[in-house]
C-alpha cells in the first residue's frame, strides 16, 4: 500500500492547531495531519519523519517562523512550505517568499476562502519534482502563476532563463503586466510561458505599476490553447465557433455567473446569449431599462450610463454597456451584492463575443 503523505502544521496556538488538524482532515488525499507548538519541536519532528509540506505561523515566541522556514530551507530542500499567518504585512510576505515558500496565507483568507486553500494544499501534495523552474525548490512555472493568482497574492515574479530575464506583475491575485525581452503586457506573457526552465525570485508588491492586462489567467490559457489546436488541427469553421462556445461556458462557470447575453445596439443584429435559453426577451427587456436609466440619467445630470442592477429572491442581474454592445450578467440570488458589478465588469473585460 502506498503510504500516505504526511502534513506537519506548526502554530502556538492550541486552538488554531486542532481546527487544523479537522479541517486539513477533509483533504482528498487524506493525508496524515501532524501538529507542533513550537519551531524546536517541528525541526526535531521533520528530522525524525519524512513531510511533504510544513504549514508554518510566523509570529511565534523564542524561535518564530521565518527563523524555522531559514533552517528548513538548507535541511529539508524538498518539503513543500505554506506560511498561514494573521500578520498582514507585505514585508513579511516579500521575506517569506525569499526563503522560498510555496504559499503565503493570511488566516482570515484561508477561512473566508476554505475551499480555494484546500485546492492549493491538494496541488502542493501531488506535485512530482521534475527539474523546470526553480527557487529553493523545482516547480512548474505555471503552477507558481496559478498558486499567486489562487493565494491572492501581491507580489512580482521575476524569471530567469538563460538569456531571458521577465516579469509578472500580480495585484491581489491578478495578473496585472509583463515584461520580457522588450516586449509588455499579454504579448511579454505568452514569451514568458514558452520558456521551459530557469530560476524565479518573489518581489515585493508594486502597487503603482501601471496595469496592462486585464484578461483572467483561465482566458489568457484558454486562448494560447486554442492557437495550438488551430495551428495543429485547423478544423472547420464550425468546430471552431463550438469550442469557442464551450470555452466562454467554462469561462462563466469558473467565474460564478449563471448566464451572459450580449445586446447590440443596433436592433437588427441578432443578440448572442451563454447560459440561458431565453435570448430575445432578455435582449428586448435590456434595450427598455437600459433605454429608461439613460434618460432619467439626463434628467438628473447623472452623467454616462455605466451600469444598471436589479434583483430578486432566484437572480441579480447586472448591465453594463460597452463597445457598441449592452452586456446581461446573471448570478444566482445569494451571490454578495457588493461584488458584483467588479466581478461583471471583470468578466465582461475579458469577453470575446
Amino acid at each position: 500500500m502506498e503510504a500516505k503523505h504526511k502534513i506537519l502544521v506548526l502554530d502556538d496556538d492550541a486552538d488554531w492547531l486542532d481546527m487544523c488538524r479537522d479541517f486539513l482532515a477533509q483533504l482528498p488525499s487524506q493525508p496524515e495531519i501532524r501538529t507542533a507548538a513550537t519551531g524546536v519541536r517541528a525541526l526535531s519532528m521533520l528530522d525524525a519523519t519524512p513531510f511533504r509540506i510544513l504549514i508554518c505561523d510566523l509570529k511565534m515566541p523564542r524561535m518564530d517562523g521565518l527563523q524555522v522556514l531559514s533552517i528548513v530551507r538548507r535541511r529539508f530542500p524538498e518539503l513543500r512550505t505554506v506560511v498561514l499567518t494573521g500578520l498582514q504585512d507585505d514585508q513579511f510576505r516579500s521575506r517569506a517568499y525569499a526563503l522560498g515558500v510555496d504559499l503565503f496565507w493570511l488566516k482570515p483568507d484561508m477561512q473566508q476562502n476554505s475551499k480555494l486553500f484546500l485546492d492549493c494544499i491538494e496541488s502542493l501534495l501531488g506535485q512530482v519534482d521534475a527539474g523546470g523552474f526553480r527557487d529553493a525548490q523545482p516547480k512548474n512555472l505555471l503552477d507558481v502563476i496559478q498558486m499567486e493568482c489562487l493565494a491572492g497574492n501581491s507580489s512580482v515574479l521575476r524569471i530567469n532563463s538563460g538569456a531571458h530575464i521577465g516579469k509578472i506583475w500580480f495585484q491581489h491575485g491578478e495578473l496585472t503586466d509583463a515584461a520580457a525581452d522588450g516586449a509588455d503586457g499579454e504579448a511579454a506573457f505568452r514569451r514568458i510561458l514558452k520558456w521551459k526552465s530557469g530560476t524565479f525570485e518573489s518581489l515585493p508588491p508594486e502597487p503603482e505599476r501601471a496595469r496592462t492586462m486585464t484578461k483572467s489567467l483561465e482566458s489568457m490559457l484558454a486562448e494560447l490553447e486554442e492557437t495550438v489546436e488551430k495551428a495543429v488541427n485547423p478544423g472547420s469553421v464550425e468546430e471552431l465557433e463550438q469550442q469557442k462556445f464551450i470555452g466562454q461556458l467554462a469561462e462563466i462557470a469558473v467565474a460564478g455567473a449563471e448566464f451572459i447575453v450580449t445586446v447590440p445596439a443596433k436592433k437588427e443584429i441578432a443578440a448572442k446569449a451563454w447560459g440561458t435559453k431565453n435570448t430575445e426577451q432578455l435582449a428586448a427587456w435590456t434595450r427598455m431599462v437600459e433605454k429608461s436609466a439613460q434618460r432619467l440619467g439626463e434628467t438628473l445630470s447623472a452623467g454616462p450610463l455605466t451600469h444598471v442592477a436589479g434583483h430578486n429572491l432566484e437572480r441579480h442581474l447586472l448591465l453594463l454597456p460597452q463597445n457598441g454592445k449592452t452586456f446581461v450578467v446573471g448570478w444566482p440570488g445569494e451571490s454578495a451584492s457588493t461584488e458584483l458589478f467588479e466581478q461583471s465588469k471583470k468578466l465582461t473585460l475579458s469577453w470575446d463575443s
